[in-house]
C-alpha cells in the first residue's frame, strides 16, 4: 500500500516544484554553438543542462500576518535531441502556492545571438496524485514550441504564498546537471527567518547576509552541480540530495511581544493543536451503540482497543481528500461513521473517540512516513509530517500504533513505512510528545512454504504445498489479491507460487483468510513442473532449490550510487520434502549449508527421514536501507547463497 500523504500535504506538494525551481545568474554573452560546446565538455553525456535555476522570495508584513511572493526562474539549454523529453512542463496552484503568473519561451539559436518563441497555449487541470480522491492542486501544462539541440527553454512565474508555515524546500539539483542555482530570500529585519541545510557535505554552498535599510537579503548560490543518481528502489530525493529546508521563526506582532511561528516542536504542536480544536465534542449515538456492541465480553482493555481497530479497518474506507486546510483538519467522529469513509487524520480521530466513548484513552498522532528523512530535533515543521494516526499507551511507555487506514495491518505492527520515524503524540491540547517507532523483527513477518513433491515418469516433478505469509508479507500479498477477478487471480497466484523453469503450471489453489485478522494469508496449491529432472545412465539429479530467492541480486557496486530501500525485513521458511523413486537409493545428498549476516542471511539443511529427502531452507533479510559501504557485504552474501543453490540430491538405480 502507498503511504497517505494528506497531513502534510502542502509541503509535499511544493516540493513537486522542484523541477520548476529553477534560477538564473546573468548569462555571459556567448554565441549558442560556443555555449553548447562549453556545457557538453563539462557535462559529458546529459541531454539538458540548466544554465540558470533560482528562486526570489520576498517577505512582507501586512498586519499580524506574513505574506510571501516567490518568483522563480528556469533557464535550460538542450543538448542533443533526445531533451525533446524535456519540452513540456508544468506549474501548480493550490490553496498554499498560488499561482500569480507564468511565461515561457523558446530561445531559438539564429546566428550569434537567440530568437524568443513564446508558449501560448497554457491548459489548467487538476492535478490528482495516485490513491488521491479529491485534491485542489491545479496544474497549468505547457509545451515549449521549436525545441532542438542549442534551444533554450526559458520559464518564469510568481506564486503567493498566504501561509509562511507551508513553504517548499530548495533542492540544489535536479533531473539534469545546473550550472548556477540561487535562492534568495528578502525579508524585514523584525522577521525572524530561520533555515537547515541537508546533504551538502559534498556541495560548496556559498551564503550571504546583506543588511539594506530595513531589510535582509539571505543568499544561497551553488555552481556546476551534477545530475543526481539515478538508481532503482533508491530513496527519495530529500535523503541524499542537497537542499535547503526555509522556515519563519518569529515575527513581529501589532499588540504584545513577537510571536512564535515555526521555532520548535512546541509551535508547531501549536499548529497541529489547532487543527483539531474545533472538532464538535458531541457523541454521536449510533457510534456510541457500535462501541458498546463492540467491547462486550471482551476480558482485557488491549482486546477492547483490538476490537475497535479492527472495526474500523473493516467498515471505514480510506478516501484521500486533499483540500486546502481540509487536508489538515479531521472531520467529525460522528460524520466519519455515518459516510463509512475518510482520509487518514479522520480515521485517526474516529479511532481516537471510538476508544475515548470505551473508556480507553489514546493520541492523535502525527508523523512522517519513510518518504521524508527528517526528525522533529532537527526540523519542526510541516515538511516532516505527511500522515496521521492513533497511538494506544498499551503500558507507560509501551506504545501500540493504530493505522486503520492499512486494512490488513495487524494489531500491534505499525504500518511498514512509518518504522523507524519519530511521531508526534497530542497529549492534550497544550501537551505534545515525540516517541520513537520500532523497527520490526525479520521473524514479525515470516513466509512458510512447506510442499510435499515426488518424480513423475517424463522428468518433471508433481507437487502439493501451502503458502503462509504473516505481517508485512501478509499486508503486501493481500494488497495484490484484493479486488482481482478469476482471471487475473490465477495470473498473480502462478507467478507467486512460479519455481523450476517456464514450465510451471498450478493445477489447484485455494486462497484462505485474505480477510481473517491474525491468522496468516494461506495459498493451498498442487502443481506440475515439466522437464526439470536430469537422468544420466542410472542416475538422477534433482536440484531441491526450485525458488531461488535473490539468486541473481547482486549489486555492481562499480555503478550504483544510491542505497537500496527495502520496505520491511522478513524471512522466507521452505520445507520440500522429496519422495525418493522407486528403485534408487541416495547417492548424494548435499552438506548443511548457512551465513549469518546483520543485513542477511540463509541456512539450508538436508536430510533422510524414512522414503523421504527433506530440505529444510531460511532465507532471511535484515535492513531497511542498504547503504553503498555495505554492497560488498551484501555481494559477498549472495555469492555463498548462490554457490548452496547449485547443490543437487543424487539418486542412484539399486542394483539387482
Amino acid at each position: 500500500m502507498k503511504a497517505n500523504k494528506e497531513v502534510g500535504r502542502a509541503a509535499a506538494l511544493l516540493v513537486l516544484q522542484v523541477g520548476l525551481l529553477l534560477g538564473a545568474a546573468p548569462i555571459r554573452a556567448q554565441q549558442p554553438t560556443q555555449l553548447v560546446a562549453q556545457m557538453q565538455a563539462q557535462f559529458p553525456g546529459e541531454k539538458a543542462v540548466y544554465l540558470d535555476y533560482r528562486t526570489d522570495l520576498t517577505l512582507e508584513l501586512k498586519g499580524d500576518s506574513v505574506m510571501i511572493l516567490a518568483r522563480h526562474h528556469q533557464d535550460m539549454l538542450h543538448l542533443d535531441a533526445q531533451s525533446v523529453a524535456y519540452a513540456s512542463d508544468r506549474a501548480f496552484n493550490s490553496h498554499f502556492s498560488r499561482l500569480q503568473k507564468l511565461e515561457a519561451r523558446t530561445m531559438v539559436p539564429a546566428g550569434n545571438s537567440y530568437k524568443a518563441v513564446k508558449v501560448t497555449d497554457f491548459k489548467e487541470k487538476f492535478e490528482l496524485q495516485s490513491g488521491i480522491f479529491y485534491d485542489d492542486t491545479r496544474a497549468t501544462t505547457f509545451s515549449f514550441p521549436a525545441v532542438s539541440p542549442g534551444a533554450r527553454t526559458v520559464t518564469d512565474y510568481t506564486v503567493r504564498h498566504p501561509d509562511p508555515r507551508f513553504l517548499a524546500p530548495f533542492y540544489f539539483g535536479a533531473h539534469v546537471p545546473m550550472r548556477h542555482a540561487e535562492l534568495t530570500i528578502t525579508a524585514p529585519r523584525s522577521i525572524k527567518v530561520n533555515y537547515k541545510l541537508f546533504h551538502v557535505e559534498n556541495t560548496p554552498i556559498s551564503f550571504t547576509k546583506q543588511e539594506k535599510g530595513n531589510l535582509i537579503i539571505y543568499r544561497w548560490t551553488a555552481e556546476n552541480l551534477p545530475s543526481p543518481p539515478r538508481d532503482d528502489d533508491g530513496p527519495e530525493a530529500a535523503y541524499y540530495l542537497p537542499h535547503l529546508v526555509y522556515f519563519v521563526e518569529e515575527v513581529p506582532s501589532v499588540a504584545g511581544p513577537p510571536r512564535k511561528m515555526l521555532a520548535g516542536v512546541p509551535e508547531l504542536y501549536n499548529l497541529y493543536a489547532s487543527f483539531v480544536s474545533n472538532l464538535d465534542p458531541k457523541e454521536s449515538p449510533a457510534l456510541h451503540k457500535v462501541v458498546d456492541s463492540l467491547v462486550v465480553g471482551a476480558k482485557t482493555e488491549q482486546e477492547r482497543v483490538q476490537r475497535i481497530y479492527y472495526w474500523v479497518q473493516d467498515n471505514i474506507r480510506y478516501v484521500a481528500f486533499e483540500n486546502g486546510m481540509g487536508g489538515f483538519i479531521p472531520r467529525d467522529a460522528g460524520q466519519v461513521y455515518a459516510k463509512r469513509y475518510g482520509d487518514c487524520k479522520d480515521m485517526a480521530n474516529l479511532t481516537r473517540e471510538m476508544l475515548r466513548m470505551a473508556g480507553i484513552k489514546s493520541y492523535l498522532t502525527w508523523i512522517g512516513t519513510r518518504d521524508l528523512p527528517y526528525r522533529y530535533s532537527e526540523l519542526a515543521t510541516p515538511g516532516v509530517d505527511n500522515h496521521m494516526i492513533t497511538t494506544y499507551e498499551a503500558s507507560p511507555g509501551k506504545y501500540v500504533f493504530l493505522d486503520a487506514t492499512n486494512k490488513y495491518m495487524p494489531f500491534g505492527m505499525p504500518s511498514s513505512f512509518i518504522q523507524g520515524k519519530e511521531a508526534l503524540l497530542a497529549i492534550d491540547g497544550k501537551n505534545c510528545k515525540v516517541v520513537g517507532v520500532p523497527v520490526m523483527e525479520k521473524d514479525s513477518s515470516p513466509i512458510s512454504d512447506v510442499s510435499a513433491v515426488k518424480l513423475d515418469d517424463k522428468g518433471g516433478l508433481r507437487g502439493k504445498g501451502s503458502l503462509q505469509l504473516s505481517g508485512y508479507a501478509k499486508v503486501r500479498q493481500s494488497y495484490a489479491l484484493d479486488g482481482l477477478d478469476q482471471q487475473q487471480e490465477n495470473k498473480y497466484v502462478k507467478a507467486l507460487l512460479e519455481r523450476g523453469n517456464n514450465k510451471f503450471f498450478v493445477d489447484s489453489y485455494k486462497v484462505s483468510h485474505l480477510d481473517t485478522h491474525d491468522k496468516p494469508l494461506t495459498i493451498d496449491y498442487e502443481y506440475r513442473l515439466q522437464d526439470y529432472v536430469q537422468k544420466l545412465d542410472d542416475e538422477i539429479y534433482v536440484n531441491l532449490n526450485l525458488e531461488q530467492p535473490y539468486a541473481h541480486d547482486k549489486i555492481d557496486a562499480t555503478k550504483r550510487r544510491l542505497p537500496r530501500v527495502n520496505e520491511y525485513a522478513h524471512q522466507n521458511r521452505t520445507r520440500t520434502e522429496l519422495e525418493i523413486p522407486a528403485g534408487y537409493d541416495v547417492e548424494y545428498l548435499p552438506a548443511a549449508a548457512e551465513s549469518h549476516d546483520p543485513l542477511f542471511g540463509f541456512r539450508i539443511k538436508y536430510e533422510r527421514q524414512g522414503n523421504k529427502i527433506v530440505q529444510d531452507r531460511e532465507v532471511y533479510i535484515n535492513y531497511l536501507m542498504l547503504e553503498p559501504k555495505q554492497f560488498n557485504q551484501w555481494n559477498a552474501g549472495i555469492e555463498k547463497l548462490n554457490a548452496a543453490y547449485r547443490e543437487t540430491v543424487i539418486f542412484k538405480k539399486k542394483r539387482v
